[in-house]
């Protein structure tokens, strides 16, 4: 596995720092105003098998790219922070073969069909406090992974909290078509 360096080993959990090369490289098709996703890091359970992975990251939202300031984080950026967690998570699973169901997939494959292929079918999120936008943090995970014909379906989680009380969840439904 390179460009990740392992910061921290608990028992049966290790903490992966994802390069920063490697997020710039997934953050490419993002115009710059809206590349929220500031670091990333892997967390391995490593007796918990695809449900034991879980991606962390720092997320700073200066300003929105669509919008004047709301002063709180909201539906359109949950969609934009979880597209850019997600990817930097499937990427870099994918390059180091942590999900099975993606097999089919390299790092060459991801990146040329980033955005062709990786599809939200259902997308539900809720608000439970308003979370500061100027840095707040995200965790991504898969629930459930279900391999069809044409398509992988993961079932995923991302929720998302700033230093206070702010809170949002969410559940996210992904067909990733075979390459």
């Amino acid at each position: 596995m390179q460009n990740m360096e392992i910061t921290e080993i608990k028992q049966n959990q290790s903490r992966m720092h994802i390069d920063e090369s490697f997020v710039q490289k997934v953050m490419k098709p993002y115009r710059a105003n809206s590349a929220y996703l500031q670091s990333a890091e892997l967390i391995q359970q490593t007796d918990q098998g695809l449900s034991g992975l879980r991606m962390e990251g720092v997320f700073n939202i200066p300003e929105s790219c669509y919008i004047d300031d709301t002063g709180h984080f909201n539906a359109v950026e949950y969609n934009i922070c979880y597209n850019q967690i997600g990817y930097v998570f499937l990427g870099h699973c994918i390059k180091n073969g942590l999900i099975p169901a993606l097999s089919a997939y390299d790092e060459a494959t991801f990146f040329e069909k980033q955005l062709s292929n990786i599809l939200i079918v259902k997308i539900a999120s809720s608000y439970k406090k308003p979370i500061n936008p100027k840095q707040f943090y995200g965790t991504y995970g898969i629930k459930s992974t279900t391999v069809k014909s044409k398509c992988t379906f993961l079932e995923t989680y991302c929720n998302f909290y700033d230093d206070g009380v702010g809170k949002s969840q969410g559940e996210v439904l992904l067909a990733i078509l075979h390459p």
